[in-house]
């Protein structure tokens, strides 16, 4: 038990630094790219198409590592119309057909991407000339930070629907 207790403790600490701290310093990047182009092009009449770029591949950065962290707080929008009006076990039922079908196709495309990460080691972007599988490595990254999320809520949506226990949620860290 100690070595699953050591384990668990692990994976959720390379999860938080890859979703917290990693996600972080891409916004900051994106950020501070953004200001000094904003400088660069309106007081100094000069734009700098590195600072650009650096921008456009942080975004993409941000986005493909904010959505497993939304996934993993249940925080994605829902077109919950008819969800709502349903009683609690139909819908654990839905959620827990929606994360496996999900996590499925996930882990189909998984392959066939990480293929492409490797193969795009060879093309380099425009202007910094960094590999596009650095730059576009944040996929497969979010692939499988989506399906440890899903596998987690799928143990839980299982284990109320057959215990009637609600799993204490994770505190979000926006509250």
């Amino acid at each position: 038990m100690a070595f699953l207790r050591a384990l668990k403790k692990t994976g959720r600490f390379i999860i938080d630094f890859i979703e917290y701290r990693v996600a972080s310093v891409f916004l900051l990047l994106l950020f501070t790219a953004l200001f000094v182009q904003v400088v660069m092009r309106y007081v100094f009449n000069n734009p700098s198409p590195e600072l650009f770029e650096i921008s456009r591949y942080s975004f993409i950065w941000i986005i493909f590592l904010g959505a497993p962290l939304a996934r993993r707080f249940g925080a994605h929008m829902k077109f919950n119309v008819i969800y709502d009006m349903v009683s609690r076990k139909l819908q654990i039922v839905f959620d827990l057909i929606f994360n496996a079908f999900f996590t499925v196709m996930l882990f189909i495309t998984f392959f066939p991407t990480w293929d492409d990460i490797v193969f795009y080691k060879m093309i380099k972007s425009n202007i910094l000339h960094i590999p596009w599988s650095y730059l576009l490595f944040c996929f497969p990254l979010f692939i499988i930070l989506m399906i440890i999320h899903n596998l987690i809520w799928i143990y839980k949506d299982t284990r109320e629907l057959v215990t009637g226990r609600k799993s204490a949620k994770e505190e979000e860290p926006w509250d």
